[in-house]
């Protein structure tokens, strides 16, 4: 396992910002997806966070991501938007996305709003955390590139493809699932690949469709899906819904991210409910306590030490981290640090970040 360096979240965000913003990305689109990979860090999903910005640059660089976001509103009626971001960040679409969801839900009670000809566009918790702190229950997924086997192939044509929820809480701190429908997610594949780490028995196949621990080989091969049918099933529905549905690349035809020199135009989908259409919001809260209580003084069961709710993890690393550093690999830190000589960024924000290493 490599020895990790930590990065303060304040720091780590300006210099990525600063990044982006050299290589050509407005401003305020920069921000908002700095904010969105230091986020997956910060929430312990390290497979989509700032590892990813030397891949984004350079999908960018190849002309495959615009640098500019341009969004057009293809068509709407009160309860629904559809949006095509023109090959742009996938961050920048979804943050229009949910400002969208959100509002048509406060007008009408419940909003759905896609995305077409997008990018990837880091966790999927991400941006229903944002409408549940808004008071409203969002749901959100999005298809990726087919790099898993439906049940019973070896051939992919499935992307992993996520799928989040997430529930406004008294705590202030969201319930919220955030789930791929592959055993794990291919972004820690890529990660353990890049840190010569194994993988898992489980987690993917060869190309021959055989079982592997080899972080390379089941990059060159599938990931297997959630619960054999199950997983298999539901990232075939997701598929629909984002990718289908919105107009978007699907299954096998999407390309894949490393390996395929077109753009991607992944679909997103997104939903906001209104709480207020079914209940008072403080009513709901107080069911939300009792449910809450339930789950977690629930007696834990052999090996385990306690009962946790959806999210629970999550909220628990987010603040570990931003008190005492966001943990980064030695070559996640190196690969930032040669992004900022490529685009000339000053590498002082960020080496006055660590805290240890």
């Amino acid at each position: 396992m490599s020895e990790k360096i930590k990065v303060k979240e304040k720091e780590l965000q300006e210099f990525c910002t600063e990044v982006l913003k050299a290589a050509g990305v407005p401003g305020d689109d920069a921000g908002i997806v700095a904010a969105s990979l230091v986020d997956a860090d910060l929430a312990g999903t390290g497979s989509h966070g700032v590892t990813r910005m030397s891949d984004y640059l350079g999908r960018m660089e190849q002309g495959l991501v615009s640098p500019v976001t341009k969004i057009d509103l293809v068509r709407e009626t009160p309860s629904t938007a559809l949006l095509d971001a023109n090959d742009g960040w996938g961050q920048v679409a979804s943050e229009r996305a949910v400002e969208l969801a959100v509002r048509k839900a406060g007008e009408v009670g419940s909003a759905w709003v896609g995305v077409r000809n997008s990018n990837h566009n880091g966790t999927a918790a991400y941006w229903t955390e944002k409408i549940a702190r808004q008071g409203m229950v969002g749901i959100c997924s999005m298809n990726t590139s087919p790099v898993m086997a439906a049940h019973g192939s070896k051939r992919p044509t499935l992307g992993t493809n996520p799928l989040s929820i997430a529930v406004p809480s008294s705590s202030g701190r969201p319930v919220v699932l955030d789930m791929a429908t592959s055993n794990q997610a291919r972004g820690k594949i890529i990660l353990a690949a890049k840190n010569d780490d194994p993988i898992p028995e489980g987690w993917a196949i060869t190309q021959e469709g055989l079982p592997t621990t080899d972080a390379k080989e089941a990059l060159k091969g599938s990931v297997l899906p959630l619960g054999g049918p199950k997983g298999s099933g539901l990232a075939i529905m997701l598929d629909i819904l984002s990718g289908v549905l919105t107009g978007a690349s699907f299954g096998a035809s999407m390309p894949r991210m490393y390996d395929d020199p077109a753009p991607q135009r992944v679909g997103h989908i997104f939903s906001a409910i209104d709480i207020e259409v079914f209940m008072p919001p403080d009513e709901f809260l107080a069911r939300m306590d009792e449910k809450e209580r339930e789950t977690r003084e629930g007696p834990p069961a052999p090996g385990f030490e306690r009962v946790r709710m959806p999210g629970d993890g999550r909220h628990e690393r987010q603040a570990e981290r931003r008190a005492h550093g966001i943990p980064l690999s030695r070559e996640v830190y190196a690969e930032l640090l040669d992004l900022a000589g490529r685009y000339g960024v000053p590498t002082g924000k960020l080496e006055r970040g660590v805290v240890s290493g």
